[in-house]
């Protein structure tokens, strides 16, 4: 069993599951929000909350309903159906957990973030009876997954899908890291060395399939009117972190006054609205323009800085050797960190004068420099195409290691 969100954690998931179905194995997959899209283009048939959803449930359809007023987005690729489920059993639960009044100011507080559908999940598990569970490092329903497993005795295999700076990687059986640099970061928190497995990032892998594109970032500036000597920032936003968003379009938009020469290219995440991007590009003005419909590798070709909060996209730049500028709240490097900058691979930002200061000061380089970064990158990364294989047998694995005393 599978359980994923979308964006950066369904596509480094995919192809583990790809190689254990050929290995094999029955897959059942757990795919939420924006996931459920690129599961079914691969081949699988993923589970949603809805399906979990039964006639004594009619209290957490009203809360989903209720919820889903407030946060679903027509022409999001998630059914309304689906958001229901998924807002109101995560809230029932919560109710559950905590109690009525404690829940209502707790998602006041901290919305979405606040969901542990631990019930839910084990509604999950009572019908699938999974032998093993593969997850990424995410929050909410891959963390309960992750705690439900540990609780029947189910061996739990984590990808870390950045530095490993969340709680779900801290408990799996099986931790499956990018490179030896994550090591230090888990095992200052805790983290047995015994169970971390060097594999690679299998969605970092597939930057070999845009190396040496650089002509289509050369044929989109032109397209856009971009002069060749004029620095182009790529902004990937992310989606529920307003704090962090309005730090880093603050810093853009001070960047601009600094360099008038500076032009934002905006991406939308999966997430998000048209209207969201277009907000920012209104906020941005004449310097920004939208590249939510192109291609990833060929506005990452084109720009010359990939600006985001915690993003995989800036990882996807720094493999092709772009600059990559990060930012964050001085009080959640632990939750959301993405600490490149100790590597000397990313500028990190927590005020908008040092966000500003560091966009503002963006050049472009030559192409030499950036193809000489980027192969440093990708060998520190272990991007030889082979993560996913890795993986994989770590999951076969643990399926033939001995059982752990049932806890449940």
């Amino acid at each position: 069993m599978a359980t994923c969100y979308g964006g950066g954690h369904v596509q480094m998931l995919i192809p583990v599951l790809q190689e254990l179905k050929a290995q094999g194995c029955r897959i059942s997959v757990l795919g939420l929000t924006t996931a459920t899209e690129p599961l079914r283009a691969t081949g699988f048939e993923p589970i949603g909350f809805r399906h979990l959803l039964t006639s004594d449930d009619e209290c957490a359809r009203r809360h989903g309903i209720r919820l889903a007023e407030e946060m679903h987005a027509d022409g999001k690729s998630v059914p309304l159906e689906e958001t229901i489920a998924y807002l109101g059993l995560s809230y029932a639960d919560l109710e559950e957990r905590i109690g009525t009044e404690n829940a209502k100011q707790l998602y006041r507080v901290q919305g979405r973030r606040a969901f542990l559908p631990l019930n839910p999940i084990r509604r999950l598990f009572d019908q699938l009876k999974p032998d093993a569970l593969l997850t990424t490092n995410s929050p909410r329903a891959e963390l309960a997954s992750v705690k439900v497993a540990q609780e029947r005795g189910i061996p739990a295999i984590s990808m870390v899908s950045l530095f490993g700076l969340q709680i779900a990687d801290i408990i799996a059986d099986r931790v499956c890291i990018p490179f030896e640099a994550t090591i230090p970061q888990l095992t200052a928190r805790g983290v047995d060395p015994r169970t971390l497995v060097i594999t690679g990032h299998p969605s970092f892998d597939c930057a070999a399939d845009v190396l040496h594109q650089e002509s289509v970032g050369i044929e989109w500036r032109i397209r856009k009117s971009i002069k060749n000597d004029t620095p182009l920032a790529l902004y990937a936003m992310q989606p529920g972190i307003d704090d962090q968003s309005t730090l880093v379009e603050a810093s853009l938009l001070q960047a601009i006054k600094q360099n008038p020469q500076l032009r934002i290219a905006v991406r939308k995440h999966p997430n998000h609205r048209d209207a969201d991007a277009q907000k920012v590009i209104d906020q941005l003005g004449s310097a920004a323009l939208n590249a939510s419909d192109d291609s990833l590798g060929t506005v990452l070709h084109a720009c010359d800085v990939l600006v985001t909060h915690h993003s995989t996209v800036g990882i996807k730049a720094a493999l092709i050797g772009k600059q990559v500028a990060f930012f964050n709240l001085e009080n959640d490097i632990s939750v959301y960190g993405l600490p490149l900058h100790e590597y000397d691979w990313a500028s990190f930002s927590t005020t908008v004068d040092a966000g500003a200061r560091a966009l503002a000061s963006i050049k472009r380089e030559p192409l030499e420099l950036q193809q000489k970064r980027g192969s440093q990158i990708r060998q520190t990364w272990n991007c030889d195409g082979r993560s996913h294989y890795r993986i994989a047998e770590t999951v076969l694995q643990s399926l033939n290691a001995p059982a752990k005393n049932d806890a449940a």
